[in-house]
């Protein structure tokens, strides 16, 4: 359990505001023409969103292990 709870504390630390900033920059790239995003130097914008997206996933991964690590904890304790 102590484990799970370190690598939690890890990837919440390697996360820090990344999750909070994500949908801006989603939105962001939604904002801008193809002619923009190339001056921006990003030649795929979907390719880009999703990429940007995986911090959300590992966020919300993150979010539900903890939830199942107190749930154990939980019934450990009774």
């Amino acid at each position: 359990m102590e484990k799970a709870k370190q690598t939690i504390f890890i990837i919440n630390a390697e996360l820090g505001e990344m999750p909070a900033t994500t949908n801006n920059i989603i939105k962001f790239l939604n904002s801008k023409n193809r002619y923009e995003l190339e001056d921006l130097g990003v030649d795929d914008r979907i390719e880009t969103t999703l990429e940007v997206k995986k911090v959300l996933k590992k966020k919300n991964l993150v979010v539900r292990l903890t939830k199942k690590c107190h749930t154990l904890e939980v019934a450990i304790n009774r």
